[in-house]
């Protein structure tokens, strides 16, 4: 009985642990056209010291890629080939993500992402 009053909060901390964070943004054109609003989520996996990280676009366009906890940029890929540079301005080097920031992101074929989480 004592065993599920130990385990039960240990399981709710993990998994709030591995919550994703989620950065929400605008997206415009090489032009400078606004294009719409995209959503980036970032989720902690631990046991590589790195995050998985989705963007999704405007046009439904969705990108993934891995970044260590230690690096600011990463190059996320769609499914088409297109590729997405992302550079990230961290608010708390410690929290990480989670700590909130900024980022902007370029995709191969010009359009522009800015982000805040």
């Amino acid at each position: 009985m004592t065993y599920r009053f130990i385990i039960l909060p240990i399981l709710l901390l993990s998994l709030a642990a591995c919550a994703p964070v989620i950065m929400n943004g605008e997206v415009t054109s090489d032009q400078g056209f606004d294009l719409g609003k995209a959503e980036i989520s970032a989720s902690k996996r631990p046991e590589f010291k790195a995050y998985t990280v989705k963007a999704y676009l405007p046009d439904e366009t969705e990108f993934k890629g891995e970044i260590k906890y230690y690096e600011k940029s990463v190059v996320l890929y769609s499914n088409d080939g297109v590729s997405m540079k992302c550079e990230f301005t961290l608010n708390d080097q410690e929290k990480k993500f989670e700590g909130g920031g900024t980022g902007s992101c370029t995709t191969s074929d010009g359009q522009k992402l800015k982000v805040k989480f």
